[in-house]
């Protein structure tokens, strides 16, 4: 398997390829749902990881939660790839940007 494997008859479950998806993305993604959603992570094998989602209410129940679990993993993976690749060069933008004027 490869990417992500969506299952939403069984309590919101989502299959994640650790190929694709790295440890501080999916936590970052989980962090944005555990206000309203129970959320669980464990491995599913030695390839994959399983995270499972469930309302805390009745009320809060939504059909596309894990559709937007999804769409927010996928942002914060990305997120993640663009700060290894060009975290550096943000930073010596932002201290440039920053850096005092001398006085002549």
């Amino acid at each position: 398997m490869k990417g992500i494997s969506m299952s939403t008859a069984d309590n919101g479950k989502v299959v994640l390829s650790k190929e694709f998806f790295e440890r501080e993305p999916v936590f970052a993604a989980v962090s944005r749902f555990t206000d309203r959603y129970y959320v669980g992570i464990q491995p599913a094998d030695e390839y994959n990881i399983e995270v499972s989602i469930q309302p805390k209410n009745a009320d809060d129940a939504d059909k596309n939660i894990v559709k937007a679990f999804c769409n927010e993993l996928i942002e914060q993976q990305v997120r993640h790839d663009l700060q290894n690749r060009f975290g550096r060069l943000r930073e010596m933008i932002v201290e440039q940007a920053f850096y005092p004027l001398e006085n002549k």
